[in-house]
């Protein structure tokens, strides 16, 4: 078989299994899987909001938008992730119904744990209300008097948060999450071995 010979370096078990770890789970393949976990759309509602949850009713309908980070620096490889959702809010009140527009970014720290005997566990841990960021609009003078009066910044970004934890929470993540590295490698093998292994007896000729 022809092609270059690439001189190899030594390297100890530890160091591999560190190396290994930080290449595969790259900083763009993280953010492009979270991407593909979280889909195109998340919605929820409508639930009560406001004080005792009867003052009025809130539906959310988020449009994701692709995630960016960056990697932080530390004993466990880690990433600063940020995802940012165009959101349309709509709030029921008693007589009347408002829409709100909002961009939302929402800070995700995401760390990767090993466990015994080969198994990764993505932890995805959310922010506190007053991280997210959010830019409200509305086209109504109403809606605009109710966002000072009623502070509904905060409201929203507690909806958010429940709605984001609520998602997070669901088993199609919590599987994309927890990577058992044996049962994976078993089940990509052949693909592996395809790729060098003789084909033929045309393969084996010297």
């Amino acid at each position: 078989m022809g092609g270059a010979v690439v001189e190899a370096t030594s390297t100890t078990y530890e160091q591999f299994g560190v190396s290994w770890i930080h290449r595969v789970l790259h900083k763009e393949r993280i953010l492009r899987t979270v991407d593909q976990v979280l889909g195109d759309q998340i919605a929820l509602g409508p639930i009560g909001a406001g004080p005792g949850r009867a003052f009025a009713s809130v539906s959310f309908v988020g449009t994701y938008r692709p995630t960016t980070g960056e990697l932080v620096p530390g004993e466990l490889l880690t990433y600063a992730i940020d995802l940012p959702i165009s959101v349309v809010f709509d709030l029921d009140l008693p007589l009347d119904r408002l829409t709100f527009n909002a961009e939302v970014v929402v800070p995700l720290l995401l760390e990767v744990h090993t466990e015994a005997p080969l198994r990764l566990r993505l932890e995805l841990t959310t922010p506190s209300e007053d991280q997210i960021g959010l830019e409200l609009t509305t086209d109504t003078r109403r809606g605009a008097m109710l966002r000072k009066v009623a502070g509904l910044d905060a409201e929203l970004r507690r909806f958010l948060l429940k709605v984001l934890d609520t998602e997070l929470a669901k088993a199609y993540v919590r599987k994309a999450t927890y990577l058992d590295m044996e049962q994976l490698i078993d089940g990509a093998w052949p693909a592996f071995t395809a790729q060098f292994l003789p084909r033929g007896p045309e393969d084996r000729r010297g």
